[in-house]
């Protein structure tokens, strides 16, 4: 046997999941469908090139279920993934290799996260796109993707809609005189809020308060 070998001392598998014990008592754990075809019978010989393979598939296992612990508690951007591995001493091959198949497969990406953010943050307050947009790349989600996923999940009519609900929400709690002052500071509000200057003007005026008789209907924002 050529020095940089090693031996198969044992091969065995559990449902989706394959061990492999070598000579030296280390034991390698595989995703099924990602042991070689080259691999060896029992005691035959593992090259170095061969091992190193049989290395990075055992940690793209290890990365695959500690991403899927991370995700358990609560969806974060794969920024933060990257992070988190890079921390924990994973090889960048093993995270690029997982992270690629998860996103083929549909699990998880930086679209998926997107898309849950921006349902999220919809559900309880009263945005445009380009608050979505700007708190998607604060968290280093790509910009284009951002974009994508913002106008898959906000439409145009949606967001005027929502600009009228902050525009009523903050006149309801504007205690002071109702003019051009006023307009504004509702005005920066709502564009503060991620809606277009345009949309802005309009929502401001079309709900500015002509009385004393407008109800809190107690609306998200």
């Amino acid at each position: 046997m050529k020095e940089d070998a090693h031996l198969l001392l044992d091969f065995r598998q559990e449902r989706d999941v394959i061990f492999l014990t070598l000579d030296d008592g280390e034991v390698l754990e595989l995703a099924a469908g990602s042991v070689p075809k080259e691999l060896p019978d029992i005691g035959g010989s593992i090259s170095s090139p061969l091992l190193a393979e049989l290395k990075l598939a055992a940690e793209r296992k290890k990365v695959a279920r500690r991403i899927l612990t991370i995700l358990g508690r609560r969806m974060v951007p794969v920024a933060r993934v990257r992070k988190k591995m890079a921390e924990e001493e994973f090889s960048e091959a093993a995270v690029d290799a997982v992270l690629e198949q998860m996103s083929q497969q549909g699990l998880y990406s930086d679209r998926i996260f997107a898309g849950a953010y921006c349902r999220d943050c919809l559900a309880t307050r009263a945005v445009g796109r380009r608050y979505l947009e700007s708190k998607l790349w604060s968290k280093q989600v790509p910009s284009h993707i951002a974009r994508e996923v913002v106008a898959e999940n906000l439409d145009e009519e949606t967001e005027v809609e929502l600009a009228n609900r902050a525009a009523r929400w903050k006149w309801k709690r504007f205690a002071g005189r109702v003019d051009r002052k006023a307009e504004e500071k509702v005005a920066r509000y709502l564009v503060g809020r991620g809606f277009p200057v345009g949309v802005t003007w309009k929502a401001v005026r079309s709900n500015m308060p002509h009385g004393d008789d407008e109800e809190n209907t107690g609306e998200l924002f």
